[in-house]
């Protein structure tokens, strides 16, 4: 087999993200949904904040590949908003997200999940029905 070949496998065109995308909502939808205009509905309440912030991002990061006028990005306000949680405590578990390589922060205030880290951080959550993680 040739470089070029070899590289058409390796190299793919296809997001990853967007490449997994149906088994990603799948496990999504046992926690979370989001509107037409970017709202997330935390459809589990006994995450912990950490998660709360992780699945809102990542619910934001699989809307914005199923629907361009959705953005990845969202703000400190908007995560206090989806979650219910303090703005001073967003920020810490923001801060916690982006040490623990599941998220960045393009912009101060702004975070974004990595689309790589979501499909395995929702694999570890636990579900409603069951409790366990």
């Amino acid at each position: 087999m040739g470089i070029e070949e070899l590289k058409k496998q390796f190299i793919v065109d296809e997001d990853l993200l967007k490449s997994r995308l149906e088994p990603v909502v799948t496990m999504a939808l046992a926690h979370c949904r989001i509107d037409k205009d970017g709202g997330v509905e935390i459809r589990n309440p006994a995450l912990s904040g950490k998660d709360q912030v992780k699945l809102t991002l990542a619910a934001r990061a699989i809307g914005a590949e199923m629907d361009s006028a959705i953005s990845r990005d969202l703000t400190v306000a908007e995560i206090a908003k989806f979650t219910g949680l303090p703005p001073n405590q967003v920020r810490a578990r923001g801060k916690d997200a982006i040490e623990d390589k599941f998220a960045l922060s393009p912009r101060s205030g702004i975070y974004r999940a990595l689309p790589h880290k979501i499909e395995p951080f929702l694999k570890g959550l636990s579900t409603p029905s069951t409790g366990k993680r």
